[in-house]
């Protein structure tokens, strides 16, 4: 029996993460980090932008990929990657605008590989080829969100050993309100609610927003300060609006994920969806989760 360590977003911050696989056991033999037991970790995505050593967490993460020692899927900061970098050849331009928040957004990486253009392109071809989710013996990986909808219609359509995020995928999930959107782009980033009333909040990248990430894993979403990320404070102890979804998620194996940008010390509060991300990028913590039959243990 294989036992896994699940990794949340590291962003750049290889120190960090090499830290924590060695506190996890890991040893690195032959430049590739391995664990003298068989362990194996799962990455749960957004390896890049923001961080200090971007270059060198890809090529740590992709060696362990490519030894066996690890599995990783796709980030919403690495499909934006490949759209950025992808040119539209229906309408011109690429799949993700080059407007200065997608810039500032990918600038950390971009500055980073100015001299290696051809590592980043060896990079940009790992990322097309990434699977958006896994499900594995004993639980599930998403970068995001677990939807069995979309991850149905991402089985049908998404062959990313194969096929990948190339011209004509992109082509088909840009078009917005159509199934093939939905199933990438909440897969990728999660569902949204929608705010009332022309209210609005700004984001980390001081971007005004009309729509607040839904805490879809949240076991009480009975409030908008519940069941919503950055609730504006006027919203904080109003009812959910009409018609959002209330349903606590339930799976028989456990969800991890990660995307959400949560603080303080990791919790587990909903043993069926586990969060992993702790904001490393902003001063927090680089967490993974120990699965060894039954038991959990969050580590960081």
């Amino acid at each position: 029996m294989i036992f896994y360590d699940v990794i949340g977003d590291v962003h750049g911050y290889s120190d960090e993460l090499e830290a924590l696989l060695q506190k996890l056991g890991y040893l690195k033999v032959n430049e590739v980090y391995s664990h003298p037991g068989g362990r194996k970790v799962v990455f749960v995505g957004d390896f890049i932008d923001r961080g200090p050593k971007i270059r060198e967490t890809l090529h740590l993460v992709r060696d362990m990929v490519l030894s066996g020692n690890a599995q990783a899927v796709m980030g919403n900061h690495e499909y934006n990657a490949v759209c950025f970098n992808t040119p539209n050849l229906h309408s011109g331009g690429y799949y993700r605008k080059h407007n200065y928040k997608e810039i500032h957004q990918h600038y950390d990486t971009l500055k980073q590989f100015k001299d290696f253009s051809s590592e980043w392109e060896m990079f940009l071809d790992w990322f097309r080829h990434l699977p958006m989710f896994l499900e594995l013996d004993a639980f599930k990986v998403v970068h995001a969100y677990w939807n069995d909808d979309n991850i149905n219609w991402l089985k049908e359509n998404y062959k990313h050993a194969t096929i990948g995020l190339n011209a004509d995928f992109l082509q088909a999930v840009s078009v917005k309100e159509s199934i093939a959107f939905k199933a990438v782009e909440e897969t990728l980033k999660g569902p949204e609610q929608e705010l009332p009333d022309g209210q609005f909040m700004v984001d980390k990248e001081g971007t005004e927003r009309r729509e607040c990430r839904l805490k879809w894993w949240s076991a009480n979403k009975s409030t908008m300060g519940e069941g919503i990320m950055s609730c504006p404070d006027s919203l904080f102890e109003s009812p959910m609006p009409e018609g959002s979804d209330l349903k606590i998620f339930i799976s028989e194996k456990p969800v991890f994920f990660g995307h959400y940008w949560l603080h303080d010390n990791p919790v587990i509060e909903n043993k069926s969806a586990i969060c992993l991300d702790y904001s490393v990028a902003k001063g927090g913590k680089l967490v993974a989760a120990r699965m060894e039959g039954d038991q959990l243990q969050l580590i960081y």
